[in-house]
């Protein structure tokens, strides 16, 4: 049958591939090139296998796996490409959130499997693939990749009856992430909660290689001239050991584990005014000026633990800039499988549904101006780069779509239309599902951190009105940065507990027991 899937997978210009491919060979260092030579073998001795790159933020795992494509790729090889979240699947050419990919069930449970079924295009497509590339793997929970492992083994089974017993069916397997950044979302989930449900916690553990990379490069601790720039070096350490909670901590009245920990004087940006406008002024500075300026607005953000604030901002944004604006209204109502009670239809009116706010849902009135910068909450279109955390560029309005000019990804400079979809909230306190309808974006001067994870930025402010609050929001929002002199931080209480200028890190130690380097 004439397979869509296997084409669009092997539509690729052969010669580029192998002529990329060289440059980027060459431009490995030694550790990214031992997990390099472990996966091609796998793949061409057809040996199958678990892998994990581990590497905090800017160490070369996405150059890895772009080194590892154009190989395979070039040898007319299927290779799919796929990460937890939108953001770094716009990384890797061809690349898809495993949720979309794998049909993978947005409520998991232990005995969940894909919903791929036999005899389908993409059921043909994974028996035709040679390697799945993973990559965010520690933000998705455990029985993602267990329900993948068990619907592997059926479909490749189906080809081969010895594949049913062999992990992932003989398909090998490259997951790469850092346990240091955000893991797996639990709603109202406690510690152990969360990191029971992490991948090292699987079973699947016990069968992977694990290859670790250290040598940070998104903030060059190379000057041009070859030296080593001392400051640099100082900030990367500073950084990973918050990843690590290694950072010298003090305790709070009360508490039982010290996390609240010093920032240096030359990260913090002082107040004189609000809060907002000190953090707003210091990473948008000249903003009237710059306001068209898509390499302006690319390469800065507001980061923040919580969506009230991050919201706050975006609002005092709204205000400054001067440009036609638009006001969309969402079409609000219950849906009608969630409930078997017709009159709990009737005690809640529309105009309380849109009252309702929740998180990664636009409000009810999305208040929206020319060229201010958006994101996008849903993987509309992520062959055309418009995934879950992209950021745009608004460019005009009409009644039922917005045109937008995407300025991050590999897509920068497309042009794009945006309509407005259903919007279902089904994890709430309330006895039912809402559904509305609208445009799935929200501004972006300011984001949350977990939003901001996968994104790379010279300048980052980050505004504490409130301390982190979860494992890893403080080490993501450092890790943003490529030089130390773009983090700029703002705390509206700087003193806690007679604690001059220090801030809470929260990590979770218990993570971090099984990661040891395959030797």
């Amino acid at each position: 049958m004439d397979n869509r899937l296997i084409r669009e997978e092997l539509n690729y210009n052969l010669q580029e591939m192998r002529t990329l491919h060289t440059t980027l060979h060459n431009s490995l260092t030694p550790e990214q090139l031992a997990i390099y030579e472990k996966v091609i073998a796998a793949v061409t001795q057809k040996k199958g296998g678990l892998f994990f790159l581990y590497g905090p933020g800017g160490t070369g795992k996405t150059f890895v796996y772009n080194t590892i494509l154009t190989k395979l790729r070039s040898e007319k090889m299927i290779v799919l490409a796929v990460a937890s979240s939108g953001i770094a699947s716009l990384l890797l050419p061809g690349g898809r959130t495993a949720h979309s990919r794998f049909v993978i069930p947005l409520e998991l449970m232990e005995n969940s499997t894909c919903g791929i079924k036999q005899k389908t295009h993409l059921a043909d497509l994974i028996q035709q693939a040679r390697l799945i590339i993973w990559d965010e793997a520690p933000m998705t929970q455990k029985n993602a990749f267990e329900a993948l492992d068990k619907t592997l083994r059926d479909i490749l089974g189906a080809q081969d009856e010895t594949n049913r017993t062999r992990l992932f069916g003989g398909m090998p397997i490259l997951l790469g992430g850092d346990f240091r950044q955000i893991l797996p979302v639990i709603p109202k989930g406690k510690r152990q909660e969360v990191v029971h449900a992490c991948i090292n916690r699987s079973n699947l553990w016990n069968h992977c290689q694990l290859h670790t990379l250290t040598r940070i490069m998104r903030v060059n601790e190379y000057a041009p001239d070859g030296a080593i720039d001392t400051r640099k070096r100082l900030f990367n350490k500073w950084v990973l050991d918050i990843g690590d909670g290694n950072v010298p901590a003090s305790t709070r009245d009360g508490e039982d584990e010290a996390t609240w920990i010093k920032i240096p004087d030359e990260y913090i940006v002082e107040s004189d005014t609000s809060p907002i406008d000190t953090i707003v002024d210091t990473i948008f500075p000249d903003f009237i000026a710059n306001h068209q300026d898509e390499d302006y607005l690319r390469e800065r953000a507001i980061l923040t633990p919580r969506n009230d604030d991050a919201d706050q901002i975006n609002k005092r944004m709204f205000k400054k800039l001067q440009s036609q604006s638009m006001t969309y209204q969402s079409s609000d109502e219950i849906c009608k499988g969630s409930t078997d009670a017709l009159e709990q239809h009737q005690a809640y009116l529309v105009e309380f549904l849109n009252k309702l706010n929740f998180p990664g849902v636009p409000p009810y009135k999305l208040k929206l101006k020319i060229d201010q910068p958006i994101m996008l909450l849903r993987n509309l279109y992520p062959s055309a780069g418009m995934c879950n955390g992209t950021r745009l560029i608004i460019t005009d309005f009409q009644k039922f779509v917005i045109h937008a000019c995407i300025i991050t990804g590999s897509h920068i400079g497309n042009t794009v239309i945006i309509p407005r979809i259903v919007l279902t909230v089904t994890q709430s306190k309330w006895p039912f599902v809402l559904q509305c309808i609208q445009f799935p974006v929200k501004p972006c001067y300011a984001m949350t951190i977990n939003k901001s994870q996968g994104q790379s930025l010279e300048l980052v402010g980050l505004y504490l009105p409130k301390p982190v609050f979860s494992h890893g929001q403080l080490y993501v929002a450092m890790s943003r940065v490529t030089h130390p002199d773009g983090l700029k931080i703002v705390m509206v209480n700087k003193l806690y507990d007679g604690l001059q200028n220090h801030t809470r890190n929260v990590i979770y130690k218990e993570t971090f027991t099984n990661l040891h380097p395959t030797t």
